[in-house]
């Protein structure tokens, strides 16, 4: 019996203990245009008022790899507000004259938004999307240049 209770204490321990801070998360996929027009390449992120938000990738408009504690484990469910990020690829920092006087642009370090800037904040994208325990859960975004 005195043998059992180490094995007893982590059964009980692996059935019930879960990080207090971890809400439950649902698979999401989806869709974002631009115009009617697949986003080629970008991120989305899911806000929930109580838990940690939730990134995914947006690849060939496909919204892909949501992710909230462990990779592609979803979204907290529940209401969400939503915001989308869609940038030009970074530009080079590297001088073609050393020690020369260069002008930088100044996307260097990031490029800039592809998109209409109040899609880039949840609180001003009006984007929202209600994740639910038994799914499925397929959203989809449509955004626009104006």
């Amino acid at each position: 019996m005195k043998s059992l209770l180490p094995l007893i204490a982590v059964l009980v321990c692996l059935a019930g203990c879960q990080r207090s801070d971890h809400v439950r998360t649902a698979p999401v996929t989806g869709v974002v245009t631009l115009d009617g027009q697949p986003v080629e390449e970008g991120t989305v992120m899911f806000e929930r008022t109580g838990a940690r938000p939730a990134a995914g990738q947006i690849r060939k408009g496909q919204i892909v790899e949501v992710t909230t504690y462990r990779p592609n484990d979803g979204a907290p469910v529940g209401e969400h507000r939503v915001a989308v990020f869609v940038t030009m690829a970074a530009k080079s920092a590297v001088s073609n004259t050393p020690g020369g006087i260069q002008k930088f642009d100044p996307n260097y370090m990031g490029g800039g938004s592809l998109i209409p800037a109040r899609y880039n904040d949840p609180a001003t994208s009006q984007l929202t999307a209600t994740i639910n325990a038994s799914g499925p859960n397929e959203v989809k975004f449509e955004l626009l240049s104006k």
